[in-house]
C-alpha cells in the first residue's frame, strides 16, 4: 500500500491498480480512482457520472467495493461550518485504516470502540477550527494505532509534542501489513 498526502485532508491510497481518494479537492484527480470518500458533506467537489466514474461515498454506513470494506460513522453536525462529518474505517490490502477527517466534535464511546482495532489512523492535527489538539492526542492514545498520519496541517509539531513523539517529513508511506508494529503509535508526517 502507498499513501500520499495532497494537502488539507486529501489523501491518495493505492495498492496495485486500485486507488481510493479521501476528500479530493477537484475532479481532475478522479482519473483511475475506484473509490472517492468524503469526510465532510457538502463536499469539495461533485461526483462524476458514467461508466468509469469512481464509487462516491459521503455518508455513514457499510460499503464493499472491489474487495475493500468501508464503514462510515457520523461524527456530527457542525453548526459553524454548516456541514455534516463522517469518519471512516477502511479495510484495504489487509490493513485497517481510520480516517477521522474534519473532526469538530469528540467521538462517542461506541465509535471509539469500533476504531480501536486499526493499523493506521489519519488524524486532524491543525487545531482550530477543528477539535483541539489535546483532545485529538487523547483520542489517538485511545485508538493506539500502529501508525499515525497527521492531516489538515503542514506542520504537526503541536500534535507531536502532545503525543511525545518525533517524526520526519516523508514524501509517501509505502507499507505492508507485516511492517506495521501493533499499537506502536509511530508518527509518519507526509509532505504535500
Amino acid at each position: 500500500m502507498v499513501i500520499t498526502y495532497q494537502g488539507g485532508n486529501y489523501f491518495k491510497i493505492q495498492s496495485g491498480d486500485y486507488t481510493i481518494l479521501i476528500d479530493p479537492e477537484n475532479q481532475r484527480s478522479f482519473r483511475g480512482a475506484q473509490v472517492v470518500i468524503n469526510t465532510v458533506k457538502p463536499t469539495f467537489s461533485e461526483p462524476l457520472e458514467g461508466e468509469d466514474a469512481p464509487v462516491w461515498i459521503e455518508n455513514q454506513g457499510e460499503y464493499e467495493i472491489g474487495g475493500v470494506r468501508i464503514h462510515g460513522y457520523s461524527t456530527g453536525w457542525n453548526e459553524k461550518a454548516k456541514c455534516e462529518n463522517t469518519a471512516y474505517q477502511i479495510l484495504f490490502d489487509d490493513i485497517s485504516l481510520v480516517v477521522l477527517g474534519h473532526l469538530y466534535n469528540e467521538l462517542d464511546p461506541k465509535t471509539i470502540s469500533a476504531f480501536t482495532d486499526n493499523d493506521i489512523a489519519i488524524v486532524p492535527a491543525g487545531g482550530s477550527p477543528f477539535l483541539e489538539i489535546t483532545k485529538i492526542a487523547k483520542l489517538t492514545r485511545q485508538l493506539e494505532p500502529g501508525i499515525i498520519i497527521p492531516s489538515l496541517t503542514e506542520k504537526p509539531h503541536t500534535l507531536l509534542k502532545e503525543l511525545n513523539r518525533e517524526a520526519t517529513a516523508e514524501e509517501k508511506l509505502t507499507i505492508k501489513k507485516k511492517e506495521i508494529e501493533e499499537k506502536a503509535m509511530r508518527v509518519v508526517w507526509l509532505k504535500s
